[in-house]
């Protein structure tokens, strides 16, 4: 007897190929949308360091065609730091809040096989905010296990006056808490590929869909191990692919900006319009970098949730969040023979 996790790969990349293929230019754009928030900027503002910087190291006041006191570009420089810094602070608030909610839209336009983020987001925003609140409780939770390990490594050693045998008893219990910090991990990747899709196929709660989860692990025990490794195993892969994939077409994406920010230099250097040209340069290849990079995660998430959902029907059928795709695939394997 085979393993679902083994048995589900194929039928995975075929229900993937069956969503996103024939190409439908609407949506793949609004995947890629989606992909923003589920995989958090699609790793580009992880890898925002690595873009390239048109600054120089010269002295900015005696820049070739600058013309203008140093006090001014420090002023402008000032006034754009302040700004990426408050668009930060945003953006950051629109991913914690946005992010829990669009993985409900994403897992539902697997459902059905349609991509509609409107329509979806308004009538996902309970579980949402429900996902919200529990991934706020487990990181919570883990906090207050952490620091409660200092604060008996700090009444063991006898208090404040020996922080440094502590801080000594504290370092033993690292391992804990590397196996705490792994455990949070699986459940919060259990809670995104099972339990959502759970929730969104029986209308259930969080909780209540979790009850569900933990009564088929515990039955198919094994089952749900084979998948952790293999998930990992594809997550890695799948992880490598997008980089590479990403990176190229990023590099690509790049040129036209880089020869229009060459072009300013040479003609303005570090002036403060050329600086605010660089600005809208920056913001614009922002925006290019975001739309490639949830293009190329589309279908690589697809592919991963596919697997997933498949898997949890494969173990136990009366969890199965997707039983019109995996006839549809059947149907598909009796014709082909």
């Amino acid at each position: 007897m085979g393993y679902a996790a083994l048995d589900a790969i194929d039928d995975a990349i075929e229900a993937t190929k069956g969503f996103l293929l024939p190409f439908d230019r609407g949506t793949w754009l609004r995947l890629a949308v989606i992909m923003f928030f589920v995989t958090g900027g699609g790793g580009v503002l992880n890898n925002a360091s690595n873009v390239p910087q048109f600054a120089g190291n010269g002295d900015i006041g005696t820049a070739p065609g600058a013309g203008a006191a140093s006090v001014t570009p420090d002023i402008t420089f000032s006034v754009v730091a302040i700004a990426v810094a408050g668009f930060a602070v945003l953006f950051a608030l629109l991913l914690l809040f946005a992010s829990p909610i669009m993985e409900f839209v994403f897992v539902e336009s697997l459902f059905e096989r349609e991509v509609h983020i409107r329509r979806y987001f308004s009538r996902n925003v309970g579980n949402g905010l429900r996902l919200l609140g529990f991934q706020v409780a487990i990181v919570l939770a883990a906090g207050v296990f952490v620091v409660g390990l200092f604060l008996v490594g700090l009444l063991v050693a006898g208090g404040v006056d020996n922080i440094a045998a502590s801080l000594g008893l504290f370092a033993l219990a690292i391992p804990l808490i590397v196996l705490l910090v792994i455990a949070i991990g699986i459940v919060n990747g259990f809670t995104t590929v099972f339990v959502v899709p759970i929730m969104l196929a029986e209308d259930r709660g969080l909780l209540s869909a979790w009850s569900r989860l933990w009564s088929s692990i515990t039955s198919n025990l094994a089952e749900y191990l084979v998948y952790l490794v293999v998930s990992v195993l594809l997550g890695i892969g799948v992880g490598i692919v997008g980089s590479i994939v990403m990176l190229f077409a990023l590099a690509l994406a790049a040129i036209p900006f880089a020869l229009v920010a060459f072009g300013v230099y040479t003609f303005a250097a570090f002036s403060t319009a050329a600086i605010a040209v660089y600005a809208v340069l920056g913001l614009a290849f922002f925006v290019v970098a975001l739309l490639v990079s949830g293009l190329v995660q589309a279908p690589l998430q697809s592919f991963l949730r596919y697997y997933a959902m498949l898997v949890l029907g494969g173990v136990d059928d009366d969890l199965d969040p997707i039983p019109e795709v995996r006839e549809g695939l059947r149907a598909d394997e009796t014709a082909d023979r």
